[in-house]
C-alpha cells in the first residue's frame, strides 16, 4: 500500500507541474498559481476612490488620465501628482464540519477534535481492525487559520499639461501607475484528493462493498504571491466643442511577483464501507520562484456636458497579458530531497470592458455621480500548454459618489461601490455568480494656493462561504486602504 501511495504521489506531482494544470481536487482549494491577482486593478486617483470609483465630472485632477482620459480637459494648468496607498488586510478561514454518514469520526479528525475521545479499551484476546480504533492526526495543524498583512503601495506619479492647436484645446499627460495589486494568499489545511466531499461537478462515490476500499490523500495547501504590476504610458484629450470631449490613453504593463506554493502531507485516508483508517505520510512539495508579466492596455473615453449635467463613457479594448515563470521545485519524501527547475509561460486575454455614467451638479458646491461598470470576465481566455479555458466569472458593478465643498479650500467626499471577485463560492447555489461585496469610502480634499491634498479611506470585507457535502468554509478578508495624493498646479505664462 505504501508503494502504491508513493507511486500515485509522484504521478500527481508530475501532472501538477506540467503547464500549471490543477488536477487532483479540481476546485479552487487546489488551484496552482497562474494569473491570480491580475483582476485586482488599482484605481490610482484618490478623488475617484473617495467617490466610489467614479470618474465622470472630476475636475482639475490629472490622475484620471488612464481611467478616463477625456477628463483631462478639466485641467487649465500644468499639474504634477503623486499618490501612495497604505493597505491593511486581516484574512481568515474557519472550517465547520458536520457528521458524515458511516464515518462519524471523520468530522472530528478534520477539525482536530479526536483528542477529546479517550483511547478505547480493547479485548486483547480478539483481532482488531481500524474500525476499533480512534483516528488521530499526526501533526498539530488545525483546520482554521488567520493572517494580517500591511503594505505600502506607491500608486502613481503623473504630469499633464494643456495647450491649444488652432481653435482646439488639447491636454497631454505622462505617468507611471500601479496597474494591479498582485498580492494574493490562500490556504486550505484539509485538502482531500480525490475530493470526496465536494458537491460539484458531482459527488465522488464512496465505498459500498465490504471488499472495496478508497485511498484519499490528505494534505495542507498554501498559495502565496507578493508583488505589483506597473503601467507606464501617455494620455491626451481634445475638445470637439465646448460640450463634447474625447480622450485616449495607453499603458505599457510590466512587473514581477514572488510566488510560493506548498503541499504538506498530513496523512493517507483509507475508506472502507463503514469505517476508515489514517496512515502517516512524510512528504512536502514546494514551488518557489518568480513570475514576469508584460502587456499593454488602451482606454478610450468621451464626455458630453450640458448645463449642470455630464454624460460619459470609458472603453477598454481586449488586451493580452503574458506571464513567464521560473520556479525551483523541491520534493521531500521520507527524508530525501529532490530539486529541479520548472519554467514556462502562459497568458490571458481580457475582453472588452467599460463603464458609463452620469454626473449632476445640484449646486455649484454639491455634486452627485453614478456609474455602471461592465466586467465580462467570463469571456477572458486563459492559455496554458496549448489549452484555452475560461476560468473567471463576469460581473457588472454599480458606483455612486457625492462631493460637497462648503469652503473654497475644503471638499468632503463619500462613495459606495460594488466589488466582485472573478471566482464563485464552492457549492454556489447560483451557478456563475461571483463572490461580491461592497466598498464604503470617504475622503477630504484640501487646497492651498497651487497645492492640493486628497485623502481617502476605503473599507470592504470579502466574505463568502464554501459549501461542501459535510462542511462549510467561512472565509473573510477585511481590507482597509488609506490613500494620499498630492497635486501641484503650475501656471505657466505661455498657457494663459
Amino acid at each position: 500500500m505504501r508503494n502504491l501511495f508513493t507511486l500515485s504521489f509522484f504521478v500527481f506531482i508530475l501532472l501538477s507541474s506540467l503547464g500549471n494544470v490543477a488536477i487532483a481536487q479540481g476546485t479552487r482549494f487546489n488551484d496552482p498559481l497562474t494569473m491570480q491577482g491580475l483582476d485586482n486593478n488599482t484605481n490610482y486617483s484618490a478623488v475617484s476612490r473617495a467617490l466610489g470609483g467614479t470618474t465622470i465630472g472630476i475636475k482639475n485632477d490629472a490622475s484620471v488620465m488612464f481611467s478616463d482620459p477625456a477628463g483631462l480637459q478639466n485641467l487649465n494648468s500644468l499639474q504634477v501628482t503623486l499618490g501612495n496607498s497604505y493597505w491593511m488586510l486581516d484574512q481568515s478561514q474557519t472550517q465547520q464540519y458536520g457528521p458524515a454518514k458511516y464515518y462519524p469520526n471523520f468530522s472530528l479528525l478534520m477539525e482536530s477534535l479526536t483528542y477529546l475521545i479517550p483511547n478505547p479499551v480493547l479485548d486483547t484476546t480478539t483481532t482488531h481492525t481500524a474500525k476499533d480504533s480512534v483516528q488521530r492526526p499526526f501533526d498539530k495543524i488545525g483546520p482554521n487559520w488567520s493572517r494580517t498583512k500591511n503594505k505600502n503601495l506607491p500608486t502613481q506619479i503623473m504630469a499633464a499639461i494643456p495647450f491649444t492647436i488652432g481653435d482646439y484645446k488639447v491636454v497631454a499627460g505622462l505617468g507611471a501607475v500601479e496597474y494591479a495589486n498582485m498580492n494574493y494568499f490562500y490556504q486550505d489545511n484539509n485538502v482531500l484528493s480525490p475530493a470526496i466531499n465536494i458537491q460539484r461537478p458531482y459527488p465522488i462515490r464512496l465505498v459500498t462493498s465490504n471488499t472495496d476500499s478508497l485511498s484519499v490523500q490528505w494534505y495542507q495547501n498554501i498559495r502565496n504571491r507578493e508583488g505589483e504590476l506597473y503601467g507606464y504610458g501617455a494620455a491626451f484629450s481634445f475638445s470637439v466643442n465646448e460640450n463634447l470631449t474625447f480622450g485616449l490613453s495607453g499603458l505599457l504593463i510590466k512587473g514581477s511577483t514572488n510566488d510560493f506554493e506548498s503541499q504538506l502531507g498530513r496523512g493517507n485516508l483509507m475508506f472502507f464501507s463503514s469505517y476508515f483508517r489514517v496512515d502517516s505520510v512524510d512528504y512536502q512539495n514546494t514551488k518557489n520562484g518568480k513570475s514576469d508579466y508584460s502587456g499593454s492596455e488602451f482606454t478610450f473615453s468621451g464626455l458630453y456636458k450640458s448645463g449642470n449635467m455630464s454624460l460619459g463613457f470609458s472603453i477598454k479594448p481586449p488586451v493580452s497579458i503574458s506571464r513567464d515563470y521560473r520556479y525551483t521545485y523541491e520534493n521531500e519524501l521520507n527524508g530525501t530531497l529532490n530539486t529541479s527547475l520548472i519554467s514556462g509561460s502562459d497568458k490571458i486575454k481580457l475582453p472588452w470592458r467599460g463603464s458609463f455614467g452620469l454626473s449632476v451638479s445640484v449646486y455649484d458646491n454639491l455634486r452627485g455621480v453614478i456609474e455602471y461598470e461592465l466586467r465580462p470576465m467570463g469571456s477572458a481566455n486563459y492559455l496554458s500548454g496549448g489549452i484555452t479555458t475560461n476560468p473567471w466569472r463576469s460581473s457588472h458593478l454599480l458606483h455612486i459618489g457625492a462631493e460637497f465643498a462648503p469652503l473654497d479650500w475644503l471638499t468632503f467626499r463619500c462613495g459606495y461601490s460594488d466589488k466582485a471577485e472573478v471566482f464563485e463560492e464552492e457549492g454556489n447555489p447560483f451557478l456563475g455568480d461571483p463572490v461580491t461585496t461592497t466598498i464604503i469610502s470617504g475622503g477630504l480634499g484640501l487646497s492651498w494656493e497651487n497645492l492640493k491634498l486628497n485623502i481617502t479611506y476605503e473599507y470592504f470585507n470579502v466574505k463568502y462561504d464554501d459549501l461542501l457535502q459535510d462542511a462549510v468554509y467561512l472565509n473573510s478578508a477585511k481590507n482597509s486602504y488609506l490613500t494620499l495624493e498630492i497635486a501641484y498646479n503650475l501656471n505657466l505664462l505661455w498657457l494663459k
